[in-house]
């Protein structure tokens, strides 16, 4: 029962690392949504990926040089994968993994309305 796959969702929760999804859990229990059926969490979590990796992007394209943008452009637009655009990114943009962990806990305050 793959409801998630009729959703507008930008994001497949089994293309999810399992590291984020820990962290996309941990959001929900810490904004205290615990007690729901698996279909729902699982809808939420990949909300919150899309946002997330919305939130993400906007802050990449903040530190990736300009000259990179349009190859950048290109790889988001031909569907690459996550691991594509990760690579692309830590060639590109000094930091990035700080910058992403920096954003990602920036991403859970707002989220969590603090």
């Amino acid at each position: 029962m793959a409801d998630s796959d009729q959703t507008n969702q930008n994001v497949n929760l089994s293309e999810i690392n399992p590291a984020l999804y820990a962290f996309l859990d941990s959001c929900l229990f810490d904004k205290g949504i615990k007690d729901i059926p698996d279909s729902l969490k699982e809808q939420m979590i990949a909300d919150l990926a899309d946002r997330l990796q919305q939130w993400l992007m906007q802050s990449v394209f903040q530190h990736l040089p300009e000259e990179a943008a349009p190859d950048m452009e290109k790889l988001i637009d031909g569907g690459a994968s996550q691991d594509e655009i990760m690579g692309f990114l830590q060639t590109r943009v000094p930091g990035i993994n700080k910058i992403f962990e920096q954003e990602m806990a920036k991403f859970k305050q707002a989220y969590l309305g603090k």
